[in-house]
């Protein structure tokens, strides 16, 4: 899967996109240098709430193993705050807007510090 069919797969079904985005993850950790860098070459085009996330994800994990993110991840961005999880209240609201990694809260998304991680 690369970081345009993750966000295909996130919009054919927004309720369950975290498993597509675990699963995203979990292949990316899993593949050698040569197929990272194809998984995410292509990407959203467009900035809107899966798109920000997708960028987001691409972010931090290109930052964790050292290479150097595509181009299209420094322009996609959410315009309006996305929250990943369902955080109505404030007090959850600004835990996650004060944890979350720098590659999130650069495109306006906002996750636990811990989102990445899989057991």
């Amino acid at each position: 899967m690369n970081a345009a069919e993750l966000l295909v797969a996130m919009q054919q079904d927004e309720s369950k996109f975290q498993l597509h985005v675990n699963d995203f993850v979990d292949e990316f950790r899993r593949s050698s240098s040569f197929d990272r860098t194809r998984m995410v070459e292509p990407g959203p085009a467009e900035n809107g709430a899966l798109e920000g996330l997708a960028s987001a994800v691409v972010s931090a994990l290109c930052r964790e193993v050292g290479m150097e993110a595509p181009a299209w991840v420094r322009s996609v961005h959410s315009p309006e705050p996305f929250f990943a999880f369902p955080a109505r209240g404030f007090a959850l609201r600004l835990r996650l807007m004060l944890e979350s990694p720098p590659p999130f809260l650069a495109r306006n998304v906002f996750v636990p510090e811990n989102y990445l991680s899989r057991a």
